[in-house]
């Protein structure tokens, strides 16, 4: 197996040193380039076209989200790591979303960062169980909530008829589950249409799916 080629783009220089002190150690790693910013990524996707790219979040001038987008404009398989401080589900979302394969923190042992290199270069998506249960919860905040029957100032027996109709009951079997006449059935749908501001069953099935 060949080495696998690395990018490490950090503006700090102490943890810059350091991680490309004990990448470089591992047998089959090799550090292609390294810099503090991502001024010349253009010219390094291009020309040196590295395995994995390791990114920082909060670089000078150019943000590492916008980094991956930079990269995969050009290279559109190209496997990014990011190793940032941050935390927060935002920048997790908009990181994987940009494109990463993967996000870990700098706090995360060395062992964990040269088994998530290895792994992405191997095609694998990896986030350690912090980061994993954090977007999950970004995805959970973003499903807007089901409509209650209660936003919409139903009558109870209006109530009644809109759960027969998801239940795909017909208008003569409304009727006849209600004890009232059909004409009453259509004021009461009328009513209800008016109400939720829909047009035909499929939209209010849609809706309270």
């Amino acid at each position: 197996m060949g080495m696998i080629r690395i990018c490490i783009v950090e503006d700090n220089m102490a943890y810059r040193n350091a991680l490309a002190l004990f990448i470089g150690r591992v047998s089959d790693f090799e550090v292609v380039h390294i810099s503090d910013t991502l001024e010349d990524i253009e010219n390094v996707v291009r020309n040196v076209n590295p395995d994995v790219y390791v990114l920082d979040i909060d670089l000078p001038v150019t943000s590492g989200i916008r980094g991956i987008r930079l990269i995969k404009d050009i290279n559109p398989e190209a496997n990014i790591l990011m190793l940032t401080v941050f935390e927060d589900e935002e920048k997790i979302f908009q990181s994987v979303k940009a494109g990463a394969l993967g996000y870990l923190l700098k706090k995360d042992p060395p062992e964990r960062i040269i088994h998530a290199i290895r792994s992405i270069h191997g095609g694998e998506s990896i986030m350690n169980g912090q980061i994993a249960r954090k977007i999950l919860n970004y995805f959970t905040k973003q499903v807007p909530a089901k409509p209650s029957f209660e936003d919409y100032n139903l009558t109870k027996r209006e109530t009644e008829i809109l759960m027969l109709l998801i239940d795909g009951l017909t208008y003569k079997e409304i009727a006849a589950r209600c004890f009232i006449s059909l004409d009453t059935v259509f004021s009461h749908i009328k009513k209800i249409y008016a109400k939720l501001k829909v047009n035909s069953r499929s939209e209010i099935a849609a809706r309270f799916r």
